[in-house]
């Protein structure tokens, strides 16, 4: 396949183009990644680089345009649809053809899903083009996609079959001791044979090992296919590491708030009441976000506390949402904001005093963290993962476990009760990174890729010719 473009000519800078791949993207979806993409290949935009977004989809084929930015979605089974048979045309995947009609100089890929994975990565990289990946999410490392050692402490992400067996089974709600005779059982595959059509959740457990091993093999195919792996947190790059993958194939970058986060204001706000304070929640209501931890804090402080909890989100949890709503009934200090469109967020999270991250797993950003620090909003948050890289325990918010709701009530009723103390954490929270500088990152790792594919080229190029000769 032939380049679109160079990427230097003496000191000039020549336009690179490149083809940023989600599993999910705009409108449907308006998640981290997503948000992340888009405002990388805005940023790109001032480095010369040209980027188009291509995204699975539930629907057919699509393409349209998103902020700047070409936009193609495709079915999530276009790695296996053929397209080109006869025999002046090339057989290529629906997938390989979009990819081809883009003309990229680079792919990167930001997700780990059937939509957008290793199978995306694997058809790219048969066509000759330098593959990046980012690791957005604990999926392609950990099974239970949470990092969280038998739910119970952070894991250092070694994929050890036996191990990552075991503490997948007591996820699933086997007994420990169960779970534990499992870990030792052979590495079967079985998922394919009677016992699956006799019973596919004892063929899926008692593969558990056999699942482990593949998805450290899928780990190490990443890694070969790929040129470099984009970590957003000091904890992925370990994982990866511990797992065998060269530090130097390993960039850590983090993510930024968009330019739209910029008005900062004096903390703290006022509420409902003059004295109020308002805690604020936004993201997804799983149970792995945490959302609930929060409501059972406030239930340990007194009724009369001048506080007000707002979450805001949707989820596809059912339970989790009756319960919330249930408390929010009961507890006049909730209130459910429900979905809040990205565009929005800026103003929900000016009426919040404190950002609340109660999130129960390893998180690489999150986003709105950096979305928070530019807006100088203090943030409780979990003790766990890219949280607590980014938040400094008693400089600018606090740091809490994870499971236990007495220190987050603690924590509450100091911000409640002790206005001077939420200001000067306030007063600490400030914009470390932009949105230009991830893209000048980006930039600079796009660059340095290509040319390395481009002299690999050239220094195999002679010994080929000589050979023929």
């Amino acid at each position: 396949m032939t380049s679109q473009a160079t990427v230097t000519s003496g000191t000039k800078i020549v336009p690179l183009r490149v083809l940023q791949c989600a599993g999910f993207y705009f409108p449907e979806s308006t998640g981290g990644t997503e948000v992340y993409v888009r405002d990388l290949a805005s940023a790109l935009t001032q480095e010369s680089i040209e980027s188009t977004i291509v995204a699975a989809t539930d629907g057919e084929y699509d393409a349209y345009s998103w902020d700047g930015s070409e936009v193609v979605r495709y079915p999530v089974d276009a790695t296996r649809i053929a397209v080109g048979s006869d025999t002046s045309v090339r057989t290529r995947t629906m997938f390989q053809r979009i990819v081809e009609a883009a003309k990229p100089d680079l792919f990167h890929l930001h997700s780990w899903t059937s939509g957008a994975g290793l199978e995306h990565l694997r058809q790219v990289a048969e066509m000759g083009i330098p593959c990046v990946v980012t690791v957005h999410v604990p999926s392609p490392i950990c099974m239970r996609g949470t990092m969280l050692l038998y739910d119970q402490r952070p894991c250092d992400g070694y994929i050890d079959d036996r191990r990552c067996a075991r503490c997948w089974a007591l996820e699933r709600g086997l007994p420990a001791p169960a779970a534990y005779l499992l870990s030792y059982m052979p590495r079967w595959d079985l998922t394919g044979t009677g016992v699956a059509r006799f019973s596919r959740r004892a063929a899926t457990l008692l593969s558990a090992r056999a699942a482990a091993a593949g998805k450290a093999r899928e780990l190490h195919s990443m890694a070969a296919l790929s040129e470099r792996i984009v970590a957003p947190s000091e904890w992925v790059r370990s994982a990866l590491v511990e797992n065998g993958i060269s530090p130097t194939k390993v960039v850590v970058s983090q993510q930024s708030a968009s330019a739209a986060f910029f008005d900062r204001k004096a903390r703290p706000l006022q509420g409902a009441r003059p004295t109020e304070i308002v805690i604020g929640f936004l993201g997804r209501l799983e149970r792995y976000k945490g959302a609930y931890l929060l409501v059972r804090a406030l239930q340990l402080l007194p009724l009369d506390l001048p506080v007000q909890l707002r979450i805001a989100g949707v989820g596809g949890d059912p339970h989790l949402s009756s319960q919330l709503e249930a408390a929010s009934r009961k507890d006049s200090r909730i209130q459910l904001i429900g979905h809040v469109e990205h565009e929005r967020v800026p103003e929900f999270l000016a009426t919040i005093d404190v950002l609340a991250v109660p999130s129960r797993y390893m998180e690489t950003g999150p986003i709105v963290i950096q979305e928070a620090r530019a807006l100088g909003i203090p943030v409780m948050g979990a003790d766990l993962g890219g949280i607590s890289e980014r938040v400094h325990h008693g400089v600018d918010g606090w740091l809490l476990p994870f499971d236990d709701p007495k220190p987050w009530a603690e924590a509450i009723r100091v911000a409640a009760t002790d206005p001077a103390e939420v200001a000067r954490l306030s007063s600490n929270m400030h914009r470390t990174r932009s949105v230009e500088d991830v893209g000048a990152e980006m930039a600079k790792l796009y660059r340095e890729t290509v040319n390395g594919r481009a002299g690999v080229n050239q220094t195999r190029a002679p010994s080929i010719r000589n050979g023929a000769a």
